[in-house]
């Protein structure tokens, strides 16, 4: 279990008690008050966080929602991992306003809707939910209180499913099991977050090397015309390739190389060195060294 579902357990089973045992009637009317003004702050705030998530991740505007749609069309539309998070929500939701409404005590104002999840989850979001789900403990703290503080403050989610199932209550035991749902859910959209993350640094990667690889392209293109231009003896197309690829491994040594000694990546062509003196002399190797230190020369000089 993760460090977030430890923090939500420890204020279940901590913070909920304490809260109840010393609150007034006044005090919880202007607590609730202040807790759903921020909850309505942190939706609009959610809402940014999408569209700035949306933005760095580069992804596409998502198709609108249309605003008369029913909650099942919504909850339709949403990816997987969003779905069956909003379901475990509902399936909580949903016992904990029947244990309320049966033990005629006061429902709590549960924030999140479907619309809320589209089209992507955001750590705010799990706040709130968070949140929310700590409104419906307070409900069956006060219901069920003797079996709740049976609960061990670190209890795992397995600890959590073992009471579940030993209740005989089939609304306390859809509460907790939907409970532990929600946890899971959650961290399943928390991996789908970083999924989509990961795609987009390996999109991105693709990108630069796709790039620096065009541009290399053009720079060996650029390198190749010039010396065909001068019309060396050797082959440029040869030459310049070699060059880049031995450049990938040791740049620094590649271009010394290449300046100094470039007949290490093609031999000079003796056949396109042409004769002396009226084709009377022909090339000797010296003419091979003069030549290889003169596109050296002219590499190191080159401007590309």
């Amino acid at each position: 279990m993760s460090e977030d579902t430890d923090d939500i357990i420890q204020k279940l089973t901590a913070d909920v008690p304490s809260k109840m045992e010393t609150s007034s009637t006044d005090n919880e009317d202007e607590f609730n008050h202040l807790l759903d003004d921020f909850i309505q702050s942190e939706l609009k705030n959610i809402e940014e966080e999408k569209n700035n998530t949306r933005l760095f991740l580069e992804e596409p505007e998502p198709t609108p929602i249309n605003q008369n749609a029913n909650d099942e069309e919504v909850v339709d539309a949403l990816e997987l991992a969003e779905q069956k998070l909003y379901l475990a929500y509902r399936n909580y939701v949903d016992a904990i306003t029947q244990i309320a409404d049966a033990n005629q005590i006061k429902i709590p104002v549960f924030h999140i809707k479907a619309q809320v999840l589209y089209p992507h989850y955001t750590q705010g979001l799990g706040n709130l939910i968070s949140l929310d789900v700590l409104q419906g403990w307070d409900v069956m703290f006060e219901v069920y209180q003797d079996d709740i503080i049976k609960i061990k403050p670190n209890a795992s989610d397995e600890e959590l499913l073992d009471f579940a199932e030993q209740q005989t209550d089939d609304l306390l035991q859809l509460a907790v099991v939907s409970y532990v749902e929600i946890l899971f859910e959650i961290e399943g959209c928390e991996i789908a977050y970083e999924k989509r993350f990961l795609e987009y640094e390996h999109r991105k990667i693709e990108e630069e090397i796709i790039a620096e690889h065009r541009r290399r392209g053009e720079r060996a293109r650029k390198y190749i015309e010039a010396i065909e231009k001068k019309k060396f003896p050797i082959n440029a197309e040869r030459l310049i390739n070699g060059y880049f690829k031995t450049a990938l491994k040791d740049p620094e040594g590649s271009f010394k190389a290449l300046t100094t000694n470039p007949a290490i990546f093609a031999p000079i062509e003796f056949d396109k060195i042409k004769p002396r003196f009226f084709g009377l002399i022909k090339p000797t190797p010296r003419d091979g060294l003069i030549y290889n230190r003169k596109i050296g020369d002219f590499l190191k000089k080159l401007k590309i």
